[in-house]
């Protein structure tokens, strides 16, 4: 079961890893031929949704929905279903541009990390996930993932504007960069 911040950020970081986007695919069924078991073990006929509803014969939806359900789309969600585990205990400092890990070894003592580093200290625990999907997910987490406890309004507001401008300006870096890289050959 995804939470609901988690299913938000499936999309946004894993189309580029094999979510085919929008293309025409057949309609999802509905009611007894359909996914939807619950509906079906109590007996209830689902009705097809209306042709105006972004469910009807919508070819994203049934491209995403076939997606997920694919090799790529599963493993996608398992790298996600880890990362918010991992990111549970983990707060920000927005100012410093800093994630702030708790140490397993030294419960009182914490470590804080930028973005890079995070990255490195996750792929040392997880070898196999791609660099990119993890700053990927850090970038969504530290933009709409993170929500602390006993924040105020004006403490929320001041983190959102920290947070946006961290990641506008990571990106921008990386684009930067990615365009340095290239030569007038390639």
């Amino acid at each position: 079961m995804l939470r609901e911040s988690e299913a938000t950020s499936i999309p946004a970081r894993c189309r580029h890893d094999g979510y085919p986007g929008a293309r025409a695919t057949a309609p999802i069924q509905t009611g007894r031929d359909g996914p939807n078991l619950f509906d079906d073990l109590m007996g209830k006929q689902r009705r097809e949704q209306p042709q105006d509803s972004i469910f009807g014969d919508n070819p994203f939806v049934d491209g995403f929905l076939e997606w997920m359900g694919s090799r790529e789309g599963q493993q996608c969600i398992e790298i996600h279903d880890v990362l918010w585990d991992l990111l549970e205990d983990v707060q920000l400092d927005a100012k410093r541009r800093q994630l702030i890990w708790p140490d397993a070894k030294r419960s009182a003592r914490k470590q804080r990390l930028d973005l890079d580093q995070s990255v490195q200290r996750i792929q040392k625990l997880h070898s196999d996930f791609a660099r990119h999907e993890v700053e990927g997910f850090l970038l969504d987490w530290i933009d709409m993932g993170y929500d602390p406890e006993n924040y105020s309004q004006a403490q929320l507001d001041e983190l959102d504007k920290l947070t946006e401008k961290w990641v506008a300006d990571h990106l921008r870096k990386a684009k930067i960069s990615k365009k340095r890289k290239r030569t007038r050959h390639s």
